[in-house]
């Protein structure tokens, strides 16, 4: 009898200590499991902050870009057909043929206007989400075309990219990053972008014909317009490789996967 009591409380006193054995475990692993948690919100914060960062900075240069184009467009063109329009008003007063050059001041002010208006329509954020990637990247080129050290070919096999615009600001920004970094150091004189749907990504290929470089050297060092374009084109979940040879030109490829895209084919 005395050896059955003597079992039974063997037996209830295993069983709690398996029970508060059992218990602490869950209680680590619920621990744990919050810790987890709360680090990866943490990290998730982090990540948001460094995004929104990021975005800001990316639409600050835009705004820089855009300010710099303005500034030497109204220097180069409707300051020069301004003050053609302000010669021939000079001549206006002395001139007997007053009729004939006011019509050429007529026109030469119309072209300022033309000028003005066109300036008006650079791209910042909130024009690329609506008229595009595909616009703003044609814009860009015509651009590059209007300084006349550079000729452009443009091809692409979708109408439209639709993506959020956080992501387009992104990818206009590397774009833009791309294209200085020719006029900046190819030494070339010509510029192709080819933009075409694969697999279910946008591809997006920029190639220049200038002097190239090494990319295999132990001495090759990514410059910092580089690798703000990679580090871009991670926070987007999008890839990017640049290939170039002495001599061969450069290739910069950005791959990015779309929300929605037009599949019809341009001709």
């Amino acid at each position: 009898m005395e050896s059955d009591k003597q079992s039974i409380i063997l037996a209830i006193l295993t069983g709690s200590a398996f029970i508060l054995l059992f218990g602490f475990f869950v209680f680590l692993v619920l621990l744990s499991f919050v810790r987890r948690k709360r680090k990866l919100l943490h990290d998730q914060q982090i990540r948001e902050a460094q995004f929104q960062q990021e975005l800001l900075q990316a639409q600050l240069e835009m705004q820089e870009h855009t300010f710099k184009t303005i500034s030497q467009e109204i220097h180069d063109n409707v300051g020069q057909i301004l003050s053609l329009a302000k010669v021939n008003l000079n001549i206006v007063t002395m001139d007997e043929s007053a009729p004939e050059r006011v019509h050429d001041i007529k026109t030469q002010v119309s072209s300022a206007i033309t000028e003005l208006r066109n300036l008006s329509m650079g791209y910042y954020a909130d024009r690329i989400a609506e008229k595009g990637l595909i616009a703003a990247i044609q814009y860009q080129l015509q651009q590059l075309d209007k300084t006349g050290l550079f000729t452009t070919s443009f091809e692409s096999s979708v109408d439209q990219i639709r993506i959020d615009k956080n992501k387009t600001i992104f990818l206009y920004r590397m774009v833009q990053e791309a294209l200085n970094n020719v006029v900046k150091h190819s030494g070339g004189d010509h510029v192709a972008v080819k933009v075409y749907e694969e697999k279910g990504e946008v591809h997006i290929v920029l190639h220049d014909n200038g002097k190239g470089f090494s990319t295999n050297g132990a001495d090759f060092r990514p410059g910092i317009g580089l690798s703000s374009m990679q580090q871009r084109a991670a926070m987007i979940d999008a890839r990017i490789d640049v290939s170039s040879e002495k001599n061969g030109g450069t290739t910069v490829h950005l791959v990015c996967k779309p929300s929605v895209y037009d599949k019809d084919r341009s001709g």
